[in-house]
């Protein structure tokens, strides 16, 4: 049966049927480049400020992290063949660029870019506050007369506060809420990829539909840790939220007409952790740590949701001499590596991992990686 509505999207997609009126807002909040290297979110994974968007319970924990303005780029697609196609585009090469959409079954292409414009802080008594400003871009091109592309900017204020019932030397309880308020403009073509470069190139975009959404959601979690040695979390996404969504056009953009729109699909995850005993390293290896995470449960009670095993998620971060780190997992039924350089306060994170864009493993492959510069602690 998914085999069938796998087909069916496809349909809808190669046949040009996602509409502007179809448009639906979604959240670019991402994990962190480091969490990407081995899986992306991970419920135990409390241990820096990204805690604060993976799990809310981390604010229980009494512990205090910062994140400073840094630069943080996602970048997924056949990134062997970007240069070539963008070259294709601007030369209007037809034959070029058929060829790179049938060799990739449809060309897709998106890129989150955080420019300095997103910190924020986690205190020592339960509160903490992020604030997330990004730029995105989307586009899907299963043909050269039928494309999709999408272009917006977002910001999102997330605050929260956590904390713990229990706490003792071998076991530890925490419990936390965050709420979210998110603004976001997007741009929205649905042409042909050659007609969408002209518009672009021409700076004539006072006519593209744009789309100004607005409101806020909530999140909530519980961790609990045995012996400092196993940890368990659960964690609800967007149980309700309230979403406003305004359409005209760029020229028209501020003239707003709110009206409601379909509220986040809620998600309900759950993980392990296991941290490895390390001493026999000799001070070689100062964190070893294992973890697993069901991200989604919620495909069990959707028939045309994508297989369950998509959510599925491991990984393993190995931290040498507290400078640098290794990780290596699969999520999305694909292989993701990263490393990080930690200099004091200074990180240097670089991702790649691969995610599936269809609803059965191996329908959609998308390759995707991250880099992150900037200060944390």
């Amino acid at each position: 049966m998914k085999k069938i509505y796998s087909i069916a999207a496809a349909f809808i997609i190669s046949t040009g049927l996602l509409s502007a009126l179809e448009y639906k807002p979604t959240l670019h909040v991402q994990p962190s480049v480091r969490q990407q290297g081995f899986g992306g979110f991970y419920t135990t994974d409390v241990n820096d400020f990204y805690g604060i968007y993976a799990n809310p319970a981390m604010l229980g924990l009494n512990r205090a992290h910062s994140l400073f303005p840094s630069l943080d780029l996602h970048l997924a697609g056949p990134l062997a063949d970007i240069p070539r196609f963008v070259r294709s585009l601007k030369s209007n090469d037809t034959t070029v660029i058929s060829e790179i959409i049938e060799k990739e079954n449809g060309f897709r292409l998106s890129m989150d870019l955080q420019p300095f414009l997103s910190f924020g802080h986690v205190t020592s008594f339960g509160f903490g506050w992020g604030f997330s400003n990004q730029a995105f871009m989307k586009a899907e091109v299963p043909g050269i007369t039928n494309s999709n592309f999408n272009l917006g900017l977002e910001s999102v204020f997330t605050a929260g506060y956590g904390f713990s019932p229990l706490n003792t030397d071998n076991h530890r309880l925490s419990i936390g809420i965050t709420a979210k308020g998110f603004f976001q403009i997007a741009g929205v073509m649905n042409d042909g990829i050659l007609d969408i470069v002209d518009t672009l190139s021409d700076g004539d975009v006072k006519n593209i539909p744009a789309y100004v959404t607005t409101g806020f959601s909530f999140d909530a979690g519980i961790f609990y840790s045995l012996c400092n040695t196993l940890d368990v979390a659960l964690v609800v996404y967007d149980p309700w939220s309230l979403v406003l969504k305004s359409k005209s056009t760029f020229g028209d953009i501020f003239k707003f007409n709110f009206k409601k729109s379909d509220a986040f699909d809620p998600r309900i995850a759950a993980g392990l952790c296991y941290h490895v005993y390390t001493d026999w390293s000799r001070g070689k290896i100062s964190e070893l740590n294992i973890r697993a995470d069901f991200r989604n449960f919620m495909v069990f009670f959707d028939e045309l949701s994508r297989n369950p095993i998509l959510e599925l998620s491991a990984g393993v971060e190995a931290v040498f001499m507290d400078i640098i780190s290794l990780r290596f997992g699969m999520s999305e039924m694909y292989p993701c590596a990263g490393v990080g350089l930690k200099l004091s306060n200074f990180n240097i994170d670089f991702a790649i991992y691969g995610r599936e864009l269809g609803l059965e493993p191996g329908s959609c492959p998308c390759l995707n990686s991250s880099i992150f510069v900037g200060f944390k602690f």
